[in-house]
C-alpha cells in the first residue's frame, strides 16, 4: 500500500451519512506540479505529475484504479479474500462504499501523471457523530465478508470517540489511500496527504484523521506529525469462538487510529 482506511482503509473506509456537498471549488488550492526526475535538463516527463480534486466525472476512472490498486491490496481485504478470484472481480458494496458523498464532496484528491493516468487516490471526507447502535447501512449489508470491515470500523470509532473529545470539533477524514504500485515510495502519498492538511486549513476543519489498516500507512503518518490516539491489535479483535476475525500478512499487526490538529 500506502492504505489508509477505508483509509489504502482505508485505510482505511467509512460512510458519511451527511451528503451536503462541500464547496469550496473556486477557492480550490493552485495545482502543484511535482517532478521526479533525475535528469539535470528535468527533460523526464513521464516522472512528472500533479494533485487535483476528484469529481463527479472522475468517478468511473478512480473506481477502475481503486480496483487494481487498492481492493486487492488492503490487508484487510486479502485478509478475508474479499475480492474474488477474476481480473475484473470486485466488490460492488466496496465500490458503493467509495461512491458514497466522495465524488462530489469538492475533498477528495487524486495524483494524475503528465500523461493523464491516475497513479494516486485520495478519498477523503467529513467525519460524522458516532452513532451508539450499530448504524442501519451495515445491518443491511448483504455481503457477509464486507460486513465484518464495516463493524470493525464502527468498532474503532466509537473507541475513538467514546469520550466524547470531538463532539464539538469539525474533523476530516482520509478514508482512502492508494497508490500505483510502480509509483510508490516516490513521495506521491505523502503529497496527497499534505495537500489534504492544506485542504483542511481553508475549509476551517479542526482536525484530520485516518484510521489505518495498514502499517505503511501508519508509519507514513507519524512521519507526518500525526498522534497516534487507538489502537487495536488485530488479534484481539475476535469472534464468538474467540478466533481472530483478521488476520492479515505481517507486517500488519494493527489498526491504529491517527489525527493531527490543523
Amino acid at each position: 500500500m500506502e492504505n489508509l482506511r477505508a483509509s489504502n482503509l482505508v485505510n482505511t473506509m467509512r460512510i458519511d451519512g451527511d451528503k451536503t456537498i462541500t464547496s469550496f471549488a473556486k477557492d480550490a488550492p493552485t495545482i502543484i506540479r511535482y517532478s521526479l526526475a533525475d535528469l539535470a535538463d528535468g527533460s523526464n516527463s513521464d516522472m512528472d505529475y500533479h494533485i487535483e480534486i476528484i469529481n463527479k466525472d472522475d468517478k468511473l476512472r478512480v473506481l477502475k484504479f481503486l480496483r487494481r490498486y487498492f481492493f486487492r491490496d488492503e490487508p484487510l481485504n486479502q485478509s478475508i479474500q474479499l475480492i474474488p478470484e477474476g481480473e475484473d472481480s470486485t466488490c460492488m458494496e466496496l465500490e458503493d462504499y467509495c461512491s458514497h458523498a466522495t465524488f462530489e464532496n469538492n475533498l477528495s484528491l487524486m495524483a494524475v501523471s503528465a500523461s493523464g493516468a491516475i497513479i494516486g487516490v485520495q478519498l477523503n471526507g467529513k467525519m460524522e457523530p458516532s452513532s451508539n447502535e450499530e448504524p442501519e447501512y451495515i445491518r443491511l449489508c448483504k455481503n457477509t465478508k464486507f460486513k465484518k470491515i464495516l463493524r470493525l470500523l464502527y468498532h474503532i470509532d466509537k473507541n475513538v470517540n467514546k469520550g466524547g473529545q470531538y463532539r464539538d470539533s469539525n474533523v476530516l477524514e482520509i478514508r482512502i489511500l492508494s497508490v500505483d504500485t510502480n509509483w510508490r515510495g516516490k513521495g506521491v502519498a505523502k503529497n496527497l496527504i499534505e495537500k489534504t492538511i492544506e485542504i483542511a486549513k481553508q475549509q476551517g476543519f479542526h482536525y484530520v484523521r485516518a484510521d489505518c489498516t495498514s502499517a505503511f500507512s501508519g508509519k507514513l503518518c507519524a512521519r507526518l506529525g500525526f498522534d497516534a490516539i487507538y489502537e487495536l491489535n488485530y488479534n484481539d479483535y475476535v469472534d464468538e469462538e474467540g478466533k481472530p476475525i483478521f488476520s492479515p500478512v505481517s507486517p500488519h499487526t494493527a489498526a491504529i487510529t491517527y489525527i493531527k490538529k490543523v
